[in-house]
């Protein structure tokens, strides 16, 4: 565990660091446009921590605590159980249970089909459920049928394949087709038509696949195919999106094109993204907590990717720590395998602090309330707030609950990440 001296407006911390494609149509006759995404809100599926958790240890290949695939297994039997009608031994988690992801309407192909899709910062592949896909691993998901699309054309000799930290695998066969966001179409857009799927993603049948906006250099097909990104800066007024996730609400929107300065309240705050790795990557440079005048900063910025696919808000584990330790009743769940706090609780406001070399800061408040996440038991619930472990490879993963606390702004030309203020949410009710 890391030592910390602690001293008013500072605190230095002293831990050691884990630290052949086919060509493609030009897009000149959609050059200079913006559009708008709405978002579906899934507030009525109910929420399990361990489950998010492990999600995205499997999605980064991180080391998996001995034990929490049988939490979450042992979870997923109880629910099972409960919808054949049988009884259930767990607290069920509250009816508001959303936030888990938002869910954005693409149209693939010509006439468009339309797929509830996962837009994913995280990854680079758009992949999804198709006609391809094996018939005992479809569980409700919208199928893409490639034979129903005059535009689809099969790229020979190209495969794709995602293994995951449970070795689990996404795997199968690559396309172009036209891609359709809100009034943008992009004609020649890869598209990955899955043959199998991870058994993660059978189990999520309002989701019926990801599309991937990380960088090119991560995209998992072989030869190497375009990707989102790749495509974006030939068909956008300007080569930036924008991200307003909304706490309990539908109200939100992935913005293209363009930033809606109706959308944030001060102004857009930026750093620079590291992209060696093919993430949005940026450093996270120190902490607060609401209510204390100490400032925590880190001997050595923690490099953090900010992922609109991963749920939770992983922050480096000494800021994690310090931070329930200032949270009555906040203890440590070696049951959960995360932390968890009263569901009756106001958890102090945590505020970050995102920097560059070039002396760029970027500040801001994920509100307390973001952390009651889901029921543990009837008194405890685990926190939206965890760490990815003590000695993790990767320091930290911004998800959504982290997002859904500002107005935020990827920049693609200039590789800069951006956050703003705006009117928030903190209510826990639908």
């Amino acid at each position: 565990m890391a030592v910390v001296t602690r001293v008013l407006l500072a605190a230095v911390f002293c831990v050691s660091l884990f630290t052949t494609a086919i060509s493609s149509p030009t897009l000149d006759s959609k050059a200079g446009k913006t559009l708008s995404l709405p978002l579906r809100h899934s507030a009525d599926v109910p929420r399990h921590g361990p489950t998010d958790y492990l999600k995205t240890l499997n999605k980064y290949k991180l080391n998996v605590p001995e034990g929490l695939q049988q939490v979450v297994d042992a979870h997923k039997a109880t629910n099972n159980k409960t919808a054949a009608g049988g009884i259930g031994g767990s607290a069920p988690a509250d009816s508001n249970g959303g936030d888990l992801l938002w869910l954005t309407p693409v149209g693939i192909g010509t006439p468009p089909q339309l797929l509830n899709l996962d837009i994913d910062t995280g990854s680079s592949d758009t992949w999804i459920f198709s006609t391809d896909t094996e018939k005992d691993e479809v569980a409700g998901q919208t199928l893409w049928n490639p034979g129903n699309s005059s535009t689809a054309h099969l790229i020979q000799n190209c495969t794709w394949s995602i293994i995951y930290g449970d070795f689990s695998t996404s795997e199968g066969i690559c396309y172009q087709d036209t891609l359709t966001l809100g009034n943008l179409s992009i004609p020649g857009m890869t598209i990955e038509s899955a043959t199998s799927v991870s058994d993660m993603f059978t189990a999520t049948a309002d989701m019926s696949g990801l599309v991937g906006l990380a960088w090119p250099s991560i995209i998992q097909t072989i030869p190497p195919q375009k990707t989102l990104l790749d495509f974006l800066p030939q068909v956008l007024s300007q080569p930036i999106f924008t991200v307003d996730l909304r706490h309990n609400s539908s109200e939100g929107s992935f913005n293209f094109g363009y930033i809606d300065d109706n959308l944030h309240s001060s102004a857009v705050q930026s750093v620079d993204v590291d992209t060696a790795d093919g993430f949005w990557s940026v450093l996270h440079t120190g902490f607060a907590i609401g209510g204390s005048d100490i400032k925590y900063e880190f001997d050595q910025a923690r490099s953090v990717i900010i992922d609109t696919g991963s749920t939770l808000f992983f922050a480096p584990d000494e800021a994690v720590s310090t931070y329930f330790n200032n949270v009555p009743g906040a203890s440590y769940s070696y049951r959960e395998y995360g932390w968890v706090l009263p569901c009756n609780s106001t958890p102090p406001d945590f505020i970050y602090e995102l920097g560059d070399t070039n002396k760029n800061k970027v500040t801001g408040t994920v509100p307390g309330k973001y952390f009651i996440y889901a029921h543990s038991t009837d008194e405890l619930c685990y926190a939206g707030l965890q760490s990815l472990g003590e000695f993790s490879a990767m320091s930290g993963i911004f998800g959504d609950v982290f997002l859904k606390s500002g107005f935020a702004v990827f920049d693609i030309a200039n590789k800069k990440f951006g956050m703003a203020d705006k009117h928030l949410n903190t209510s826990n009710a639908k």
